[in-house]
C-alpha cells in the first residue's frame, strides 16, 4: 500500500526538518508525497516559508530548494499527482493558517490525504501530525511493508494503483503466465488498465514470463498472446511488450517470484497474477535495492535469465521482433 502525505510549506523552512521529512517520503518506503495544491504553487509557499524565516541561512535555504527541486522531479520516486481539479481557497483567514485550513478541507473530498504534516493543528483534526510528532512509529506514518490482498482484479488494482498510475513503465512478471487461461487474464487487464490511466503519455506495459517443459511450444504461446493479449489493451496502452526467459543449466537464479514493476518501485506477489476468488494472498512493497535489482535482472544488460521469445504486440494483434530493451535504464535519484 501507498499512502499519500501533504506538508505543510512552514515545516520545511528549516533543514534538519526538510530533510527529515523528504527522507520519510518515497514509493520504497510506502509514503508518498503529494504536492498540495499544486507542484508550482507549493513549490512557491515553500520558498516563501524559507523567506519569512529570519533565522535560516543562505546555506541552508539553498539546500531546502534543491531537496525540494529533487522530490518534486516527476521522475523522482516521492511525488504522486493530485487528479482532478483542486480546491484552494486563498480568502481563508487568518492567513497564517490558510494552508493547513485549506489541507484539511481537502479531507472531506474522495481523494483524501492519508496525514498532513504540519506546524499547527487549529480544528484538532485526527489526519493532522505536528511536525514535532513526526516519526516513523507514529501511527500514521507506520506504513506496513506486506498485507494479505485478495488474488482479485479490484482488490489488486486498489492495492498497486497509486503506484502504477504514476509510473511511466509496467512490468508483470509470472513464470506461469498463460493467456489462453481465462484465470490469468482479469488481474493482468486491470492492471494494464491502471497503466492505462497514467498522467504520463505512450505508458509501457511488458510481461515476463517462463518457458518450461510443459509450456507450449514458442509457435503455439505466439499464437495464444496475439489472440488474447490486443484485448487486454486499453487508451494510452497500444502496444505491449512479451519476453519469455529460459533458464540457463547452472544458472544461481531460479524464476519463481512473482513481481509487479514499475519505474519508480514495486510490489512481490506472493501467489502471481492469476485471479482465484475469496483467496487472498501476501502483497509486499520491495525495498529501493530489491526492486533496481530485479528491473536489471528482467532487462537487456544484466539479465538473470536468457531470452526465449521476445516480441511486442499491438492492439491489432500484429506481432513484432523486439529490437530494443523492454525498459529504460534506471534514472539516478529514482
Amino acid at each position: 500500500m501507498l499512502y499519500t502525505y501533504a506538508i505543510e510549506p512552514d515545516v520545511l523552512a528549516t533543514w534538519d526538518k526538510c530533510r527529515h521529512l523528504l527522507d520519510l517520503m518515497g514509493f520504497q518506503h510506502g509514503r508518498a508525497l503529494v504536492a498540495y495544491p499544486t507542484r508550482k504553487r507549493w513549490r512557491a509557499l515553500v520558498r516563501a516559508a524559507c523567506r519569512a524565516n529570519a533565522g535560516l541561512g543562505d546555506r541552508d535555504r539553498r539546500r531546502i530548494l534543491r531537496r525540494l527541486d529533487q522530490s518534486l522531479d516527476q521522475s523522482n520516486a516521492k511525488l504522486v499527482r493530485l487528479d482532478g481539479t483542486v480546491h484552494y481557497d486563498d480568502m481563508v483567514a487568518p492567513a497564517e493558517e490558510c494552508w493547513i485550513r485549506n489541507a484539511v478541507a481537502h479531507q472531506r473530498s474522495v481523494r483524501a490525504f492519508h496525514a498532513i504534516l504540519a506546524t499547527r493543528n487549529p480544528d484538532d483534526h485526527p489526519d493532522v501530525v505536528l511536525e514535532e510528532d513526526v516519526d516513523e512509529s507514529h501511527a500514521k506514518l507506520d506504513v506496513p511493508r506486506e498485507i494479505p490482498v485478495l488474488r482479485e482484479p479490484a482488490a489488486l488494482a486498489a492495492h498497486v494503483g497509486t503506484l502504477v498510475s504514476n509510473s511511466r513503465e509496467l512490468l508483470l512478471i509470472d513464470p506461469h503466465f498463460d493467456p489462453s487461461d481465462p484465470k490469468w487474464r482479469p488481474v493482468v487487464e486491470a492492471c494494464i488498465e491502471l497503466a492505462s490511466q497514467a498522467a504520463h503519455e505512450n505508458p509501457t506495459v511488458a510481461i515476463h514470463t517462463l518457458e518450461a517443459d510443459r509450456k507450449p511450444s514458442l509457435d503455439e504461446f505466439r499464437r495464444r498472446c496475439r489472440m488474447h493479449i490486443p484485448k487486454m489493451m486499453s487508451g494510452k496502452v497500444t502496444s505491449i511488450h512479451v519476453c519469455r526467459w529460459r533458464i540457463p543449466d547452472g544458472a544461481s537464479h531460479d524464476f519463481h517470484g512473482r513481481y509487479l514493476l514499475t519505474d519508480r518501485g514495486g510490489y512481490r506477489l506472493d501467489k502471481g497474477l492469476d485471479a482465484e476468488h475469496g483467496v487472498e494472498q501476501p502483497v509486499g512493497l520491495l525495498d529501493e535495492r530489491e526492486w533496481k535489482r530485479l528491473r536489471e535482472g528482467y532487462g537487456d544488460t544484466s539479465s538473470f535469465f536468457d531470452k526465449d521469445d521476445a516480441f511486442i504486440l499491438d492492439k491489432f494483434g500484429t506481432l513484432c521482433p523486439e529490437t530494443a530493451t523492454t525498459q529504460p535504464p534506471i534514472r539516478a535519484g529514482s
